[in-house]
């Protein structure tokens, strides 16, 4: 019996097509109104970017077509040869000349080939074909690592190439090792690692971020030692009290009333419960050692421009607003201007002004922003976050692993790529360079995009029913 909807065709999932097609053409009609000028000669210059972008679309056609007609289980079968050829081209392009600082992109005839967007791909076939074996399981150690190193070895390769952005994509693939059943708790723990980062780079004073984990470590233990909301209570009005006087330059007093506590309640509780005082105290050293290792880092390893992408995120005061401040400046000040409605399309002045550097490619999403407004920005998401949930629906009705894994790799790579982008232009992240998926400008990119979701139809066409 088939169960097959009114959103499917032939067993093609109508929905997931239509939200990828409608991405497309509104990429292809933001990079337009970039480029636009009175008197334009044709769609098809390919002087232009929305002239080259056409012809990317026209060959994604294609490729998408013959990704139909080939066997579902080609994909997984030749999942390892896509890698292994995908990892000699991260190889053969760290020996090319470098573009704007990275060896990224191999010139073909006029064109640039970026092979770190298809090493994403080939990362989540082979990824999704191992854990998709009856024999693996992401408990046994063995098995995790050589998950680990599907992804490792890829990343380091893009890495070598000075492309931190496309490095930082490939962490989206611990969604597909959760949804294999990893542990939460390492998750947590990553967590917990990128807030305290953000809070030591956020102070030039670690002591500040000495004394609030020691008061974490003093609420945890005053709640644990008697177990009731009254002790809670008293160890929050203490925390503020100290926050209080390290606020008014009496930090001495506040360490030495804070350490004491800490100290007191460390030791009731060992007498209670010794598990969770050596828990507590291990985490609070850790924690404090990361937090000057992180700020040590920063501030005295990476380069200048690396510092610059940081402290454009959170500590703008530090930047010269004309130099590493400006792109993001003028991408809240494009997007903001674009009111409730927007200006209309083509008619945007900062975007034809080129207000915004690189508005075509990591900054598209500031046009959207000054010429379709706010009603516009929230199509646009609109559509990322159905393309993204018809994705993981789908992922859920697959009866093999291998298909589900890969549709969740999928979802991860598209939502990485859209929250950061986003995240990018509006000041929210640190800029990485990282496209908005489908709707950026580059060849490579869409082409990727295309494979890795024509892939899914394919294998979700191709389900057992």
């Amino acid at each position: 019996m088939s169960s097959r909807t009114d959103t499917e065709a032939n067993g093609y999932d109508l929905w997931l097509v239509f939200l990828f097609a409608a991405l497309v053409l509104v990429g292809w009609s933001m990079i337009f109104a970039v480029e636009y000028q009175e008197g334009f000669s044709s769609f098809l210059n390919l002087q232009k970017n929305y002239g080259k972008q056409l012809m990317f679309i026209g060959v994604c056609v294609g490729i998408f077509g013959v990704i139909q007609l080939l066997e579902a289980r080609l994909y997984e079968l030749f999942a390892i040869i896509f890698y292994a050829f995908c990892l000699l081209l991260l190889v053969g392009v760290l020996f090319t000349k470098p573009i704007n600082g990275s060896t990224s992109w191999y010139n073909i005839g006029g064109f640039s080939l970026q092979p770190s967007e298809f090493a994403k791909m080939a990362t989540c076939l082979l990824l999704a074909a191992y854990l998709g074996r009856s024999e693996t399981t992401i408990h046994n150690l063995r098995h995790l690592v050589y998950a680990g190193g599907i992804i490792a070895a890829p990343m380091a390769l893009v890495l070598l190439q000075g492309d931190l952005g496309s490095t930082l994509v490939f962490l989206s693939f611990s969604v597909v090792l959760f949804r294999a059943g990893l542990t939460g708790v390492i998750y947590l723990i990553g967590l917990h690692l990128i807030g305290l980062s953000i809070f030591a780079l956020k102070f030039d004073d670690m002591s500040m971020v000495v004394l609030t984990l020691m008061i974490l470590g003093k609420l945890i233990l005053s709640f644990s030692w008697q177990q009731n909301w009254v002790h809670l209570l008293g160890a929050i009005l203490l925390s503020s009290l100290l926050l209080y006087l390290y606020s008014q330059d009496n930090s001495t007093a506040a360490f030495v009333i804070s350490g004491s506590v800490f100290a007191t309640l460390l030791v009731l509780n060992f007498l209670k419960q010794w598990q969770l005082s050596l828990l507590v105290a291990s985490v609070f050293v850790c924690s404090v050692a990361y937090a000057y290792s992180i700020n040590n880092l920063v501030n005295n390893v990476l380069m200048r421009h690396q510092q610059e992408r940081i402290w454009v995120w959170l500590r703008p005061e530090k930047c010269d607003p004309q130099g590493a401040l400006y792109n993001v400046d003028q991408s809240k000040y494009a997007i903001g201007s674009g009111g409730f409605t927007g200006k209309g399309f083509l008619k945007g002045e900062r975007t034809k002004l080129d207000y915004v550097p690189e508005q075509s490619t990591d900054f598209i999403f500031c046009t959207v922003g000054e010429e379709w407004g706010f009603l516009g920005t929230t199509l646009v998401i609109g559509l990322f976050l159905g393309l993204m949930l018809r994705i993981l629906h789908i992922a859920e009705r697959q009866r093999g692993n291998f298909s589900r894994y890969y549709a969740y790799g999928v979802a991860g790579i598209l939502f990485f790529h859209f929250f950061i982008n986003i995240g990018m232009t509006i000041g929210l992240v640190p800029v990485v360079g990282i496209p908005l998926p489908l709707v950026s400008y580059g060849g490579s990119s869409l082409m990727a995009f295309t494979l890795l979701i024509g892939v899914l139809v394919k294998l979700d066409a191709s389900r057992i029913v």
